[in-house]
């Protein structure tokens, strides 16, 4: 429900504050003391069109607050979790308009869209008699109102979930339609990757193997090399450095005779001598060295060439080696799936054949259903018309099957609430045939046969009372009444029958302030109410006549 409304520069008023009850609320005052002030910055503070001109003259901005009661059961409430918003009790809806042509929009003072405060104002407030395509007037949200209405919810859900099988054995379908149609490519990819990795038929560890292998003979390979040049160094073929010391170590030799021996000399060559037995063994130890080592080096270019082949697959596939087999794996199992799609399709195909007749047969079960009711609700709102002064209306609920036959979670139905106003007059939308006092009474009439199933929201009916008077009066009176059972509702009214039924009254009034007109709303106490509900029968000179009358009707 509205708990409270605060109005700061707009038009005539400078800084307002209306709180609320729920149940039935009234407006009254003289024509241009500003109810539609009220109306229309509560239509800004839920998401209406912004009117930069409501702001006041000499001011910067312009500040509608509605603050709403709610709980986590409403609509409202989903929304704003849903929107990532949080939210106690209190939903606090805020507008500012700017000289300079900005609009801004708040909900619980995070800044949102203009968008979604008019989604989320259309949840909590309907206005009847300003002649917008909301609420009851929007034909998108008549299918729902028919549904709850007929409390169709058993019947919707067995369409919801039959489209919704329907829906995900189509997707399925198109999915292998098009396997099929690339099937002939798709086999070749395939057949030619698979054939590949079948050749390369890498062994479970081969790979890790392989480089541990490499890097071991690689090792040799370099040790191997080391020995070689140390044994031709050593010992080559050409000149080599044994050879060499040997040679010039028997030059030495023959230079000094047996008897014409330097002791130095002779201790030189015994050192050479020593250096030749050591060559000689270093010699004979590289031999066995390298006779010791398992170094092969055709065996080394075939790991190369082994671990080339298998890291060259994996770039092909863009995995890491190790992964190889897995993408056989599911290569075979993909083609196994393509060869086996043609039974699938046919499988699937066969499905969802069923599952459009089931559809339908659910579909048509729901269609008959609401057509039985819609009945119902046509005669309940055309009887609601005749003691509203709407006798020659004819309300009708127009239920048609969808002409492109296109399968949807509503239905096969197309539903449209028309109305046609006078005898031999067009049968239209209602927003397009009918407006003002006639729209809101029409409104109030199918607001009171439908409340039941319609969704908590405040009602706000303008103009409903407009041109008629008597027994009309009274009657719309009843109904408002009757309707704040189940609705908070919010009237703008002349007719004193129809105030002396609320239970709540406020009056609008202008008075001059700072040599300025402004715009003042009070709530009447029971004798204010007397008084207003008095000037509302007889005018500006009250008899005790008018008096008594207003007490009768308020007592009643």
């Amino acid at each position: 429900m509205l708990k409270s409304l605060t109005i700061k520069n707009i038009v005539l008023i400078d800084n307002l504050r209306l709180s609320y009850n729920s149940g039935f609320s009234v407006f009254s005052g003289e024509t241009g003391a500003g109810k539609s002030i009220i109306l229309s910055s509560l239509g800004l503070a839920i998401g209406m069109r912004a009117d930069f001109s409501l702001i006041r003259k000499g001011v910067n901005e312009g500040v509608v607050t509605a603050e709403f009661q709610i709980n986590k059961d409403h609509l409202a409430y989903k929304k704003i979790i849903n929107h990532g918003l949080t939210s106690e009790e209190n939903l606090i809806l805020r507008r500012v308009l700017t000289k300079d042509g900005i609009s801004k929009a708040f909900v619980n003072d995070n800044l949102v869209t203009a968008n979604f405060l008019k989604e989320l104002g259309l949840i909590l407030v309907e206005i009847h008699g300003q002649n917008e395509k909301i609420g009851l007037l929007d034909s998108s949200n008549h299918i729902k109102i028919l549904d709850r209405y007929s409390k169709s919810d058993d019947k919707l859900l067995e369409v919801v979930n039959s489209y919704n099988n329907y829906k995900k054995l189509n997707k399925i379908l198109h999915e292998l339609d098009s396997i099929e149609s690339n099937k002939v490519n798709q086999l070749e990819e395939i057949k030619n990757d698979l054939n590949l990795l079948e050749n390369l038929n890498l062994g479970k560890e081969e790979y890790q193997e392989l480089i541990k292998k490499r890097n071991i003979m690689t090792q040799h390979e370099k040790i191997f090399t080391a020995l070689n040049n140390i044994n031709n160094l050593l010992e080559g073929e050409e000149v080599s450095f044994l050879s060499n010391v040997s040679k010039n170590s028997l030059s030495l030799e023959k230079v000094f005779s047996k008897d014409n021996k330097i002791e130095e000399v002779e201790a030189l060559q015994k050192s050479i001598n020593a250096i030749l037995i050591e060559g000689k063994d270093i010699l004979l130890n590289i031999s066995k060295i390298r006779d010791s080592f398992n170094f092969d080096q055709r065996e080394l270019d075939h790991i190369e060439q082994r671990l080339f082949d298998i890291n060259n697959l994996a770039r092909r596939f863009k995995v890491e080696p190790e992964n190889l087999n897995t993408i056989r794996n599911k290569l075979k199992d993909e083609l196994e799936i393509l060869i086996n799609s043609s039974e699938s399709y046919e499988k699937v195909k066969n499905k969802l054949f069923q599952a459009k007749q089931t559809y339908y047969k659910n579909a048509k079960i729901l269609s008959n259903h609401r057509k039985k009711f819609a009945s119902h609700l046509e005669n309940l709102i055309n009887k609601e018309l005749v003691p509203l002064k709407l006798e020659d209306a004819k309300f009708e609920v127009e239920v048609i099957e969808n002409v492109a036959n296109k399968e949807n979670q509503n239905g096969i139905d197309n539903i449209k609430f028309l109305v046609r106003m006078n005898k031999g007059g067009v049968k239209g939308e209602i927003h397009k045939v009918s407006s003002g006092g006639e729209l809101s009474r029409l409104m109030l009439a199918i607001n009171l046969v439908i409340a039941n199933s319609l969704s908590k929201k405040t009602l706000v009916f303008d103009e409903v009372d407009s041109g008629i008077s008597g027994s009309v009066a009274e009657a719309i009176a009843i109904r408002l009444l009757n309707l704040s059972n189940t609705q908070q509702i919010l009237v703008v009214t002349h007719l004193p029958q129809v105030a002396a039924k609320g239970k709540q009254h406020f009056k609008t009034f202008k008075f001059f302030k700072n040599n300025i007109t402004v715009t003042g709303v009070t709530e009447l106490s029971y004798e204010g109410r007397i008084e207003e509900v008095a000037t509302m029968i007889s005018g500006d000179k009250i008899t005790e006549e008018a008096r008594l009358l207003s007490k009768k009707l308020l007592h009643n």
